[in-house]
């Protein structure tokens, strides 16, 4: 079955104060960073932006949220909807070393279930994660009723929750590093230690 990841950069960046996608990381923008490591796990590749021009280099489709001012829940709803696979990867523009094992395993449960989320040490990751096309009406019904938390649509659909010892069992490595994501200017100088200390980038 074909898949698509979907990248949400639709958010502001104020508290980064600037565009957080396009920091460069050992040469390479952010975004640039979560496509290379998406081609390995996708057939397709959608941008959700309310800035066009800002990624017009990738070449890549872009829409942007239906509902403008709305979060990252309103990023879901246009990526899924513009979609044209039923299973889709989720990926925040601000996590620049994803774990391509990890995602392709998130793919492969939503045969069973609706969304695939990773909670690691009791932290839940709903923006990398999986999701069935077939969820976009229950997005549409949050967003209507303006309940914008993704914690809060998840108790709506069938969601798988993968924790650390699932992950371990399946020889995914759950490393801090995986799921880091930047939104002050220290967590992007923290990523450039990171990568510096770990040697960077995604696992295979």
């Amino acid at each position: 079955m074909k898949t698509t990841g979907i990248i949400l950069a639709g958010g502001k960046s104020s508290r980064m104060g600037t565009n957080k996608a396009l920091l460069t990381i050992e040469g390479k923008t952010v975004i640039e960073r979560i496509v290379e490591s998406l081609e390995q796990m996708v057939d397709h590749i959608i941008i959700v932006t309310n800035h066009f021009s800002d990624y017009e280099f990738l070449q890549l489709p872009m829409v942007e949220d239906k509902q403008k001012d709305m979060g990252p829940l309103a990023g879901i709803e246009a990526g899924l909807s513009a979609s044209n696979t039923e299973k889709n990867l989720i990926v925040a523009c601000d996590m620049p070393f994803i774990s391509i094992d990890l995602g392709k395993y998130l793919l492969t449960l939503l045969d069973h279930y609706q969304a695939a989320v990773p909670e690691i040490d009791g932290q839940l990751h709903p923006l990398f994660a999986a999701y069935r096309k077939q969820i976009v009406p229950r997005v549409a019904q949050s967003l209507s009723e303006k309940q914008l938390r993704i914690r809060q649509l998840l108790h709506t659909i069938h969601v798988k929750i993968v924790i650390n010892e699932e992950l371990t069992a399946q020889g995914i490595s759950t490393e801090h590093i995986y799921f880091f994501n930047m939104n002050h200017p220290n967590e992007y100088h923290q990523a450039m230690d990171l990568i510096k200390t770990k040697g960077g980038g995604s696992e295979s």
